[in-house]
């Protein structure tokens, strides 16, 4: 399930931020975050892991908090950029799986985990940032998921009247626990019963909702 699950950081900021001298400090500090958490990481270094100038980090990036925003609002918005294309043509059941096993696999990628880790440890101290992950994520997954259902809905498979509310069940239902043990990196299940448990989500969902 993991296979093909994301591209790599570098890949994910050169498709949302074109200037190379920005993405360039921008996936510096992303690693720097990830190995000494926010809090530890100074701007110093990462300039000098950039192997910019400090005038032209600042140049860009005011802040660190700044910076890590700007990290935030691309990891959201690139969490939505490589989901499959709904295929109803194999049924309703299978466009499902796929979408499912797209998110249940990014969670199951250790990079995309220890980025999520990394907001979640800032609680305390920057709860903004922690709000903005949540609300920019939630929302991007609502809507991808919720445009599916519609679609799926319009073809006479899916019987919605809140296809928002619908989206919330069926990633509740598939993912299950997955976030909460990676934000508080806790050990995970296996592959294989994240699998057991997706299908099982996706089973009442249908239940629930199928036409």
């Amino acid at each position: 399930m993991t296979e093909g699950a994301g591209s790599t950081a570098t890949e994910a900021c050169a498709e949302h931020v074109p200037n190379r001298k920005e993405c360039q400090i921008l996936s510096a500090a992303r690693t720097q975050f990830l190995e000494q958490g926010f809090a530890d990481t100074s701007m110093d270094a990462i300039a000098r892991a950039a192997g910019v100038s400090k005038a032209t980090l600042y140049a860009y990036f005011p802040s660190k908090e700044a910076l890590f925003r700007n990290l935030i609002e691309i990891e959201c918005s690139q969490k939505c950029t490589d989901v499959p294309e709904p295929d109803f043509g194999a049924g309703v059941e299978q466009a499902l799986r796929e979408l499912c096993g797209h998110f249940v696999a990014r969670f199951l990628t250790k990079e995309w985990a220890a980025f999520f880790q990394a907001v979640s440890s800032e609680r305390w101290r920057y709860p903004e940032l922690c709000h903005l992950y949540f609300n920019s994520g939630k929302q991007n997954v609502l809507d991808l998921v919720s445009n599916y259902l519609e679609e799926a809905k319009a073809r006479g498979l899916l019987a919605i009247d809140d296809a928002q509310m619908a989206a919330e069940h069926l990633l509740h239902l598939t993912v299950s626990d997955l976030p909460m043990r990676v934000a508080l990196g806790l050990d995970l299940r296996s592959e294989a019963e994240y699998q057991r448990v997706m299908e099982s989500g996706l089973a009442v969902f249908l239940k629930a909702y199928k036409a």
